[in-house]
């Protein structure tokens, strides 16, 4: 590696203790130390997870971040800074708020920088592949990136790799894959929205290599994870793996969680494209016995179904990765935070995918992603059969005049067609999660989805709150 190539890149070692603290210094002792690092007078941009107000372990582990840079000041560090993008376009601020997070980097001497607050910190355009990525100057114009990973199962890769870290250097808008159809492609079976995933993850990830990975598995979230669901799980299992080489440690992480690289089409196309080193036979592991250290847990479900929700039925069709890991997202959201809404609520049925099965009933249809609604545009369950009565003014009139002893005569009834309004319409390729909430929520009301109200006044104030600060700096709120 070009920036530091005082550093065997084929050295991962593998801590374990009892101390995160620990783990983190023992690894990059066993490296050769943080000055095979960085130098003194270095300028360095610390990569941590930021996804959400939930905190550890969705986010990086306080500890560890803090052990890494007591380690870069140790080494003569000129300047520390620490971020990252949240996840749905949550605000740096609000998360800072929420976590006490530059107060705590403030009293280490670090600052966290807010990079979707483009006045503060800019952006450059680097082209990578024939694509302009806007890419935040403050990162580029640091002499080292350093990246701290907090691994947690992932509903795409099993896990987050540090490739996915580093995702999160440009924006959600940035992030976003628009669907494009390739001439004389199945876009659905050949899931190019994975394909273009991917190619978008790697692409970022060469614009600047880190000189130093840390898969943090001190403490790993199992299960529905993310971002603490209720089936989600927290295990500690004391390690942590490390080295200089992303691809490496991430081949390490996942062959210490029992995954086979061919298993892994992330790592498979970055060996294509030849962004690091990802044969096992060349890497020198160092610290403690993988084999001795594996681990058994348990993964995101990969099937919708296994997604029991309360009066909640699904029906899916063919279905890209994008819409199967927003409805894995929204599916656990309504299962870990709407209980008592699902109590109001009797009976629903979501619709995802490309021709999805007709629904049981008529009533509370959920339509996620765009396949689901161009798919389901002419389907019976759109229209309800409702029988009504034919002239029934002047039957009941004619009736009146006829004799009362004579026998009455049956009233005509034919069927007439409307409209289903029980119906709810979740756009996008993948919808956007906060969206579909509200949408939902509009539909219920506040009486039928009262948890679902209240999560959306809590995102609404902190919405406002980021408005009034942008209004006060600039004086306009419209790109809000």
């Amino acid at each position: 590696m070009n920036e530091n190539s005082k550093v065997n890149s084929t050295d991962v070692v593998l801590t374990k203790n009892d101390s995160s603290t620990k783990a983190i210094n023992n690894g990059i002792e066993l490296l050769g130390g943080i000055s095979r690092f960085i130098q003194k007078e270095d300028k360095i941009f610390i990569k941590i997870n930021l996804r959400a107000p939930n905190g550890f372990p969705v986010n990086a582990s306080m500890d560890s971040l803090r052990a890494l840079i007591i380690l870069c000041k140790e080494a003569g560090a000129k300047e520390i800074c620490v971020g990252g993008f949240p996840d749905y376009d949550v605000k740096t601020n609000t998360l800072s708020n929420a976590l006490g997070l530059k107060s705590y980097l403030g009293k280490l001497g670090v600052e966290l920088i807010y990079l979707d607050d483009q006045i503060t910190s800019p952006f450059s355009t680097v082209d990578v592949n024939g694509k302009n990525i806007e890419y935040p100057t403050r990162v580029l114009e640091a002499d080292k990136l350093i990246m701290l990973n907090q691994v947690s199962v992932d509903p795409l890769f099993k896990f987050t790799l540090s490739l996915l870290n580093s995702y999160s250097l440009v924006s959600s808008k940035s992030q976003k894959i628009e669907k494009i159809i390739r001439s004389g492609k199945d876009y659905l079976l050949l899931d190019q929205y994975r394909q273009d995933l991917i190619s978008n993850i790697l692409d970022v990830f060469s614009i600047k290599k880190p000189c130093l990975v840390i898969n943090d598995l001190f403490y790993f979230l199992e299960g529905a994870g993310p971002f603490i669901y209720k089936d989600s799980n927290l295990i500690r299992t004391g390690l942590v793996v490390s080295g200089s080489d992303a691809l490496a440690v991430d081949l390490i992480t996942l062959n210490l969680l029992k995954i086979d690289l061919l298993s892994s089409d992330i790592l498979l196309e970055a060996r294509n494209r030849g962004l690091g080193i990802t044969n096992a036979s060349e890497i020198s592991l160092k610290g403690e016995i993988l084999d001795a250290n594996k681990l058994t847990v348990n993964f995101s479900v990969n099937k919708l179904s296994d997604i029991t929700i309360n009066n909640t039925y699904l029906q899916k069709g063919r279905i890209c990765s994008g819409c199967f890991k927003n409805a894995y997202y929204l599916l656990n959201f309504m299962k870990t935070h709407l209980t008592k809404d699902l109590k109001y609520i009797r009976n629903q049925s979501m619709l995802l995918g490309e021709n999805p099965p007709e629904p049981d009933t008529v009533e509370n249809l959920i339509i996620f992603g765009d396949c689901a609604i161009e798919s389901t545009k002419n389907r019976d369950f759109r229209y309800i059969q409702k029988p009504k009565k034919d002239n029934f003014s002047k039957k009941l009139q004619s009736k009146i005049q006829k004799d009362t002893s004579s026998q009455k005569e049956p009233v005509e009834r034919k069927l007439k067609e409307k409209i289903n309004k029980s119906i709810v319409e979740l756009p996008g390729c993948p919808p956007d999660i906060h969206m579909s909430l509200k949408i939902i929520l509009k539909y219920y009301g506040k009486a039928q989805a009262p948890n679902l109200s209240f999560y959306n006044a809590l995102l609404n104030q902190f919405n406002e709150k980021e408005s009034e600060k942008l209004t006060e700096k600039t004086g306009d709120v419209s790109d809000v």
